[in-house]
């Protein structure tokens, strides 16, 4: 079987004459390899975020990443993206504001809006940390074969796609 293109997606495919159960064996290696993959993604965010001075959680950097994609954003817009709570969002932001890493600024009109932005400590923080992801993800990169690589990515959009449709 060709691998599916990019916008192609697959149906099930039959196990001989019945589609695979819950309590199948390859069901449970499928499983365990992504909560392996997902596991070491998260424990290697989690390390790289803690090698920032002053030292961030990898939640506050998920926090931080929706800044530095879109600059000023609302808490809400923020919590959104980063996939926690508005009130989460803002324990961590007011301690970002405590140790120099975002401002947090009512948006005049809207008093109930608090606006966030990087300070430059901030923002050269969040720099440093990406040229950092980006090179691990460089070394990643080098260490696949073209063919492995192409394989990798159309299945990581795909199981990314699947997982947004839970």
């Amino acid at each position: 079987m060709t691998p599916p293109t990019q916008n192609e997606h697959p149906g099930p495919e039959p196990a001989g004459d019945r589609l695979p159960q819950a309590d199948d064996a390859e069901f449970h290696e499928f499983t365990r390899a992504v909560q392996s993959l997902l596991g070491a993604v998260r424990r290697s965010r989690g390390r790289l975020a803690g090698q920032t001075r002053p030292a961030l959680s990898l939640s506050q950097v998920q926090l931080l990443e929706s800044l530095a994609d879109h600059g000023a954003l609302g808490v809400s817009e923020m919590a959104e993206r980063a996939g926690v709570t508005t009130p989460t969002a803002t324990r961590m932001l007011k301690q970002l504001e405590r140790d120099g890493i975002v401002t947090r600024t009512r948006t005049p009109g809207d008093e109930r809006r608090v606006e966030i932005a990087f300070t430059g400590t901030g923002a050269d923080l969040m720099a440093e940390h990406r040229t950092r992801l980006r090179e691990r993800q460089l070394r990643a990169f080098r260490e696949l074969t073209p063919e492995h690589r192409a394989v990798a990515t159309e299945l990581t959009r795909r199981l990314s796609e699947l997982v947004d449709e839970m």
